[in-house]
């Protein structure tokens, strides 16, 4: 094929060629955001950012570095306090698990609120969760009246 200099094309091919870069273009970036969001979405846990109670008790021991996030309500009357470290057991409303930790507990999770949500990041064995990190979730203070 033979190719015009751009100062004898006609106006009307030079902007073809110009709409055909931009489609190419725009068709490649796409396709690569798609397979991006598609090789993400792939990868084991990214949908979820924790596990429930009974998900945790299902799944067994974590293996290896791998550590897991639990959501559930702390059971009310199990906490109990040793020097540093603090037990207590989490519940989803259907399995219950027991978790240790010596890490600092957020200040929301000694509210007077009768239900207490946490997210505890550690491992599982079989009996025992222990967790290197624990989250409160804040009850929210912006609740329809009745």
């Amino acid at each position: 094929m033979v190719e015009i200099p751009m100062e004898q094309q006609t106006p009307s091919a030079a902007q073809g060629k110009r709409r055909a870069k931009f489609a190419v273009g725009g068709a490649l970036i796409v396709v690569t955001l798609f397979g991006l969001v598609g090789w993400a979405m792939s990868r084991p846990g990214s949908t979820a950012f924790y596990m429930t109670v009974g998900e945790v008790r299902a799944a067994g021991t974590t293996q290896g570095a791998a550590e897991v996030k639990v959501n559930g309500n702390v059971v009310s009357g199990s906490v109990q306090k040793d020097g540093l470290t603090t037990s207590f057991s989490i519940t989803d409303g259907s399995s219950e698990i027991d978790v240790t930790t010596e890490s600092t507990l957020p200040d929301a999770f000694y509210s007077d609120t009768d239900r207490i949500e946490v997210v505890a990041q550690g491992r599982f064995d079989g009996q025992l969760f222990t967790a290197s990190n624990v989250f409160a979730k804040c009850p929210s203070k912006f609740k329809a009246k009745a």
